[in-house]
């Protein structure tokens, strides 16, 4: 029996334009308020740019956040996080300042973003994705205030991106970071980061099993939740490796597979 769902938004629940469909809606909102299941949306994203889709659905819960690295409950406040260690966020600083004139450093803490500045590649997508505003300043002067739960470096150049990942794995001690090729960035996170550890952290914060957790995704990021959850769907848009990391593929996220998803196995409707 499903109690709790975790679902990604990128690619999953979200169109490819980024809207969020009434057949969504209704089946995640039938779910929760006629079925008593849990909803949770994981994402790469900060709490911020997750919890306006929770209104838009008409249901509370909380955050999962920074690929399963923060937890934040309906209230805002923190339950858990992990944050890269100091000395190995400023030593990505030093990597991407040899690339600084054709890549862009992103930091989060908490729900703000951190540009260097804004007439650069990466500030318009990421403000159409997150949808506030981002903050500025020079990144070691930000890293002398906080420490980062997260760093992207973004670029349009994909051998960039592959010189700054060659750079990251010889300069960079092993086991010190999670890193995701997305597209035109990589998502840079504390080591043991996974959205894995958000099926573990609900497991905990809800009282249920793993086994009892439904996972959605799309994304290589998203098959270590899928290897955990009781219930793994991808999406009939889903990369190959997160298909076989599934144990079923619903209908794309064009065409409303999470509803779908929802009906077969929360309410056993074909």
């Amino acid at each position: 029996m499903v109690k709790v769902i975790c679902c990604d938004m990128d690619g999953t629940l979200l169109r490819d334009d980024k809207s969020l469909s009434e057949e969504n809606i209704r089946w995640i909102r039938k779910a929760v308020y006629e079925a008593g299941v849990h909803f949770t949306l994981v994402s790469g994203r900060m709490p911020g740019a997750v919890t306006p889709f929770y209104d838009r659905i008409g249901i509370t819960g909380p955050v999962s956040c920074y690929n399963g690295g923060t937890l934040v409950d309906k209230d805002g406040r923190i339950v858990s996080e992990m944050k890269i260690p100091h000395d190995i966020a400023l030593m990505l600083c030093d990597i991407h300042d040899r690339f600084r004139d054709s890549s862009d450093i992103i930091l989060f803490n908490g729900i703000k973003w951190y540009l260097e500045k804004r007439d650069c590649y990466a500030y318009a997508p990421k403000l159409k994705i997150y949808g506030y505003d981002c903050e500025l300043g020079e990144k070691r002067a930000l890293l002398d205030t906080f420490d980062t739960n997260k760093v992207n470096i973004m670029s349009a150049s994909q051998q960039v991106l592959e010189d700054v990942l060659a750079r990251i794995e010889k300069e960079i001690p092993p086991y010190s970071l999670t890193i995701y090729r997305v597209m035109d960035f990589l998502e840079i996170m504390p080591y043991g980061c996974s959205k894995g550890n958000a099926i573990t952290t609900l497991s905990e914060y809800f009282g249920v099993s793993c086994s009892e957790i439904m996972a959605i995704g799309d994304d290589l990021n998203d098959v270590p939740m899928l290897e955990k959850a009781g219930y793994s769907v991808a999406m009939g848009n889903a990369v190959p490796g997160a298909k076989a990391a599934a144990r079923f593929v619903t209908d794309t996220n064009e065409r409303d597979g999470v509803a779908k998803a929802i009906k077969k196995h929360v309410f056993g409707l074909d």
